[in-house]
């Protein structure tokens, strides 16, 4: 591993930070927004939640602590579409299976070809 790129230890702790704080903002909407269900109200804030940190800061609230941040593969900022891309991955449940087959980056990493490193 070279020494910029983040290790799975600390894209644990940024995915329990982030996945925390998707469900504390969805359960707060969730109390005023009786018309819609939970999961759809959990998905859209996943969505917004990634995009917007990420596109607009390169970090997440899990990568500000960590002191990480996304880029693409020339270690600049990733585009709109590379942003979009990397969110949307998310949601697919193998993404979360992808740490386990040894590679530091996960499938919406590869896909969108973006990556993680340390600021």
């Amino acid at each position: 591993m070279k020494t910029n790129e983040v290790n799975k230890g600390t894209r644990i702790i940024n995915f329990v930070i982030d996945t925390l704080a998707v469900s504390f903002i969805s359960l707060i909407l969730y109390s005023g927004l009786y018309s819609f269900d939970y999961a759809e109200l959990y998905y859209l804030v996943f969505i917004f939640y990634y995009f917007i940190f990420e596109y607009f800061l390169g970090q997440t609230l899990g990568k500000m602590i960590t002191n990480t941040v996304v880029v693409d593969m020339t270690n600049s900022k990733p585009s709109i579409r590379k942003t979009l891309y990397r969110t949307l991955l998310r949601l697919n449940p193998f993404d979360t299976v992808s740490y386990l087959f040894g590679l530091e980056q996960g499938g919406h990493d590869l896909i969108s070809k973006t990556r993680l490193k340390n600021k």
